[in-house]
């Protein structure tokens, strides 16, 4: 029998909580020890990366330039991107700042790269349905274009990344001495194109740890195209939609020196987003556009060109940049992303084939920089963002011209702290051995403390838990102390042994460790489990809750004690064996109607042995706990309703809650109609209800005082809807369901004449007269129904001649030890209908199914009253008899097999059950004598 807290603990495919133990934090763990000198092993390290991004537009045999402009740096036209590569070589100096970046640029070979990262867009047709609904990725895009780099690459570079979401792919690949730092690889996408999740556009991203320390995000996206105001809204809430969506698997603490699990955008060291991002030149014409980049036009280049020129054409055409003004209005890429300086003409659009000649199409599109790399090291202070990472070069290649973009590649300087395997496995090993001897020192030792209950024998065994006294649906706590006693830290859980499958029964036992520390800590421990550092106390909670009907029958019936062992699990200390035990108090819920009619007059708390059960008493007619719960259910809700309209007024705030719908028509049996909201006092008065129904104890003794009518009412209805649940064989048997169940369903395929209530009332008690408890506990619950609906919705205020006995004797007579013949006091139909002759009786509806009919009837009423209000009043009575109806063909009518697997056929038989009960609500004389049957 496992607790609640273990049955939580093992549900399969839980997301891992903050409440997971982890090595790490415990400062005497290996991981941690190991962590706490870092400084030792660590050391900085310097890395070059590139980053290229390019828009192919699914053009083919674009792959064939990768490595022209990728790695061997091809493709750079010196007047087109304000680079002087020759002068640079020759030792001219110049204070523009692209002079570095060529410097750095003619410096770099293709082997002292270490980190290649590509980003790709439209390596397939994205405007094309099939590609963009296709449910799988085609793998052939992705191996040209891998197999296109890896042969323009140096020897021993290694494929640690590969993403693609429909035209998008990311390829990163690590040098032969950067492969091996490189840990945490993790690769997602999020697709923000049709419907907002179609992968047409979006982004793909990689995750990656370097030398255990650094974690790097890699981002490729591509935006929503269109120059438009509702295009560039888009695009600001594509990027944000990135940033929100992207998930990495989270980092193991303890294979890397870092703490969080880097899972989403922003919570990395760097980052570098690049791609075709799609934003356009606002407020200027694309004419303007070319005619101010005209003097460096394929038909008139000049190679002596002053680039001081291009820089100035440039500088007049950022202002009108998109991206820049959304940045510098916190719309988007404002939370610490930064680009290098453009000294490049827009990467967008060209003719095919050409170089610096723009869009020449009808369509005339004008120039862009839709293509940008962005860096962020916001998480890094000013200083360490400086010396970490620089940014060596950032250009355009305009002599690629296979596509209508041209690529464009930035060159970055990296610094971070870096481990040393061979520093670290000797400091590993340094750890290793003095945890051990640390731990061969002192061992976990704990001290368990019962607390005793008060009433407890003394000479009870101390080192048990005793629950005393165990009642049905009451949860009955000690508490154990546990002390951690020894040197060094300790972790235990408690737990049970293991059952044997023949042994299983329904859980009874359950625990919870409180540990103030850690319940004030953020990282949340299962319930169970503790770990206490020495000279600490944690307190746990055992309870004793028999709240399973099956349990509580085999408790009933001595097949189940309440005893149990629980085995206080130390980690690599002494475990600790304590006994719980407690005395099960007899109740009569679980039990048949049989049973309950065998009761000794004190109630089911006085079977104290076997031989009291087996002892041969004169049955009674029906449970004399049914019967004093709807008879003071009736009287309850009589006084109820009185009070409430000499005490209330009639603004809607007071309103009765029988008259609040939808609810109300089910009152007092529908939960959402009951007052009494706290949830502790409810389940005291509970308490109290079932200990009166168990010692025959008067309902007016175990209520207190200051308890009121309504909501005394409210406890007694639901004390019997659980008493009427927890029937072993329930009132109405699967057995004569099945009977009355084939005779509706025979009738109606036959179309025989319907039935009035009053034969259905006969039909039904014919049914159940095999069995007098059956018949009289149905008359009890039905007569109470009938009762509470003519208080909360009288029919008519016809007088009656004289009340009809209906299984029920007078007041002064009434016992449930003489119920048993009461039914042959059942006033017949044909007496019923000479009775109807002088004034005839108020509307009623019938079994349903049109199994039964509905006979139509006129109100009477001492005071005349118009159509409209005798109709309300006709229609609340039907929702009331209704309602009534429906709640109680659960509780009443026991079915067994499967339930209906249409939801057509399950609204069929749930009416046929409520049809067995609905004739029985209307009677309208319903008086403290019994129903009346009707007007005679």
């Amino acid at each position: 029998m496992a607790s609640i807290a273990q049955q939580q603990q093992h549900i399969s495919g839980e997301f891992p909580g903050d409440n997971e133990t982890s090595p790490e934090t415990d400062p005497s763990s290996l991981p941690q020890a190991v962590k706490a000198r870092k400084a030792e092993y660590t050391h900085q390290q310097s890395i070059r990366i590139k980053v290229g991004t390019w828009n192919v537009a699914a053009i083919p045999g674009t792959e064939n330039d990768i490595g022209n402009w990728f790695v061997q740096q091809k493709g750079v036209c010196e007047q087109l991107s304000g680079l002087r590569v020759k002068d640079s070589q020759g030792g001219n100096k110049t204070d523009d700042s692209s002079a570095g970046q060529t410097e750095s640029l003619s410096e770099t070979t293709p082997d002292q790269i270490d980190l290649y990262v590509l980003g790709l867009q439209e390596v397939v047709d994205v405007s094309s349905p099939a590609e963009a609904l296709r449910p799988y990725v085609d793998p052939a895009p992705a191996n040209r274009w891998k197999a296109a780099l890896e042969k323009a690459l140096p020897p021993g570079y290694k494929l640690i990344a590969e993403t693609q979401l429909v035209g998008l792919l990311q390829l990163v690949y690590a040098s032969p001495s950067l492969a091996n730092q490189v840990s945490s690889v993790s690769c997602t996408s999020v697709g923000t194109g049709l419907l907002g999740y179609m992968g047409n556009k979006g982004a793909v991203a990689t995750r990656l740890v370097l030398g255990e320390t650094t974690c790097v995000v890699f981002v490729n996206c591509h935006l929503a195209a269109g120059s438009d105001k509702n295009s560039l809204e888009r695009r600001n809430w594509d990027a944000s939609q990135i940033v929100t969506r992207t998930r990495f698997e989270p980092i193991d603490p303890i294979a890397t020196l870092r703490e969080d699990p880097a899972e989403s955008i922003g919570q990395e060291d760097f980052a570098f987003w690049f791609g075709d991002l799609n934003y356009r030149l606002e407020d200027i014409p694309g004419d303007d556009v070319r005619s101010s980049s005209s003097p460096v036009s394929d038909d008139d280049i000049d190679p002596h060109t002053d680039p001081a020129s291009l820089q100035t054409t440039i500088s007049s055409l950022l202002p009108h940049d998109q991206l820049t003004m959304q940045q510098s209005r916190r719309k988007a890429f404002h939370d610490g992303w930064r680009e290098g300086p453009v000294t490049f003409l827009p990467t967008y659009k060209y003719d095919v084939g050409s170089v610096g000649r723009f869009d020449s199409s009808e369509k005339n599109r004008g120039p862009s920089w839709c293509d940008r790399i962005f860096e962020d090291d916001s998480l890094m202070s000013a200083a360490e963002a400086d010396e970490s990472l620089q940014l060596d070069y950032y250009l355009s290649h305009q002599g690629i011209l296979s596509s209508d973009h041209k690529p464009l590649a930035a060159g970055f300087t990296l610094t971070f702290e870096s481990v040393d395997p061979q520093i670290k496995a000797k400091i590993h090993q340094e750890v290793v051995r003095k945890l051990d001897k640390v731990e061969n020192e002192s061992r976990p030792g704990l001290t368990v403390v019962v607390d005793h209950h008060g009433d407890q024998p003394t000479s009870e065994d101390p080192n048990a838990v005793n629950f005393g006294d165990v009642p049905f649906d009451v949860p009955v706590t000690r508490t154990l102390t546990v002390a951690n006693t020894s040197g060094v830290s300790a972790t235990f859980s408690l737990e049970k042994p293991e059952q044997n499958e023949t042994h299983k029964s329904a859980p009874w036992l359950e625990y919870r460790v409180h540990h103030p520390e850690q319940e004030d800590s953020k990282k949340k421990l299962p319930s169970n489990e503790c770990t206490l550092l020495p000279g600490e106390i944690a307190n746990i909670e055992v309870t004793a809750f028999v709240r399973d009907v099956e349990l509580a029958r085999l408790l009933n019936q001595d097949q189940f004690s309440l005893e149990e062992v629980l085995v206080l699990r130390v980690t690599n200390g002494r475990d600790h064996f304590i006994s719980a035990y407690g005395k099960w108090l007899p109740t009569c819920f679980g039990r048949s109607l049989e049973e309950l009619t065998m009761m000794p007059e004190a109630g089911a708390r006085s079977l104290n042995n076997s031989e009291q059960r087996r002892s041969s008493a004169v049955p009674l007619s029906a449970p004399r706990e049914l019967f004093r719960l709807t008879e003071a259910i009736s009287e309850m809700t009589e006084r109820a309703v009185a009070e409430w309209s000499m005490t209330r007024g009639h603004s809607e705030d007071d309103m009765p809650p029988w008259t609040k719908e939808p609810y109300g028509y089910g009152w007092p049996f529908e939960p959402e109609t009951w007052t009494l909201r706290d949830k502790d006092e409810r389940l005291s008065l509970l308490a109290a209800a079932r200990e009166a129904l168990d010692t025959n104890k008067d309902f007016s003794i175990v209520f207190a005082p200051e308890v009121s009518c309504l909501h005394r009412l409210e406890i007694l209805s639901e004390t019997l809807l659980v008493f009427l649940r927890s029937l072993k064989d329930g009132v109405v048997t699967n057995t004569v369901w099945q009977n009355l169940d084939q005779q509706i369903l025979a009738r109606e395929k036959t179309r025989a004449p319907p039935l009035s209530w009053e034969e259905a009332q006969a039909w039904v008690l014919e049914s159940l007269a095999y069995s007098p408890a059956h018949s009289v506990s149905f008359t009890f619950v039905t007569f109470m129904l009938a009762r509470i609906a003519n208080e909360v919705a009288p029919a008519s205020s016809i007088p009656t001649h004289g009340p009809l006995k209906i299984l029920t004797p007078p007041r002064e007579n009434r016992n449930p030890t003489t119920l048993e013949n009461s039914s042959k006091d059942l006033a017949t139909p044909q007496e019923q209908q000479q009775q109807e002759q002088e004034q005839p009786p108020p509307p009623s509806s019938f079994i349903s199914a049109n199994a039964f009919r509905r006979r139509t009837r006129t109100f009477n009423s001492s005071v005349s009253e118009p159509p409209s209000v005798i109709s309300q009043m006709a229609m609340r009575r039907q929702a009331v008899e209704t309602a009534l109806a429906t709640i109680f063909a659960s509780v009443l009518v026991t079915t067994e097999g499967p339930v209906p697997a249409k939801e057509k056929d399950r609204r069929a038989l749930e009416e046929r059950k409520r049809g067995v009960i609905e004739p029985f609500l209307k009677t309208i004389g319903v008086d403290s004598k019994g129903p009346s049957g009707g007007v005679p």
